[in-house]
């Protein structure tokens, strides 16, 4: 075989393996930001849970504040309102934000793995070419062998006083 064929084997050889090596690191990727999803919308009920518990705490010491102080009246039910209020908005809050941010994970884990799948595909292109240019490679090989036959073949005929003129 000639380097010229070796090489575009080669190269196909790598193009495979680069492909598949890309395909599988878009899928560990995938994998690592489903799993960072599923954590960020875990994490947001329990920060959603802190806030409504904080909330609680700050309405229940405000509620003791006012009765020490003369009774729930007036500004301290608009105080404790606020307080409830302000705790809900802050779990709504917590719970919005790890939904987005497992809406944006599971959406790269998405366009990862498709990365991975157009990766794979241009790997099997990329060989497919180098493929290709061997065979033309050990095509045009085979050729320049048969007309270096052919023209032997004339030489010897002619050497030996055969006219072999439009025999081949």
């Amino acid at each position: 075989m000639d380097p010229m064929t070796i090489a575009a084997g080669v190269s196909a050889i790598g193009s495979i393996l680069g492909g598949i090596g890309g395909f599988k690191a878009a899928r560990g990727k995938a994998k690592a930001l489903e799993a960072g999803a599923a954590q960020a919308r875990a994490e947001a009920g329990v920060n959603a849970q802190l806030a409504l518990e904080e909330a609680d705490r700050a309405a229940g010491s405000a509620a003791v504040d006012a009765a020490a102080g003369g009774g729930l009246t007036g500004s301290a039910l608009g105080a404790l309102d606020d307080l409830t209020a302000g705790g809900m908005y802050n779990a709504r809050t917590a719970l919005y934000a790890g939904t987005v941010e497992g809406r944006n994970l599971q959406h790269e884990a998405t366009v990862s793995r498709r990365q991975g799948g157009l990766t794979l595909i241009t790997g099997w292109l990329n060989a497919a070419g180098a493929a290709s240019t061997a065979l033309g490679s050990m095509q045009n090989t085979r050729q320049a062998r048969l007309a270096a036959s052919q023209q032997r073949g004339l030489s010897r005929a002619q050497s030996v006083g055969f006219d072999l003129k439009g025999a081949y």
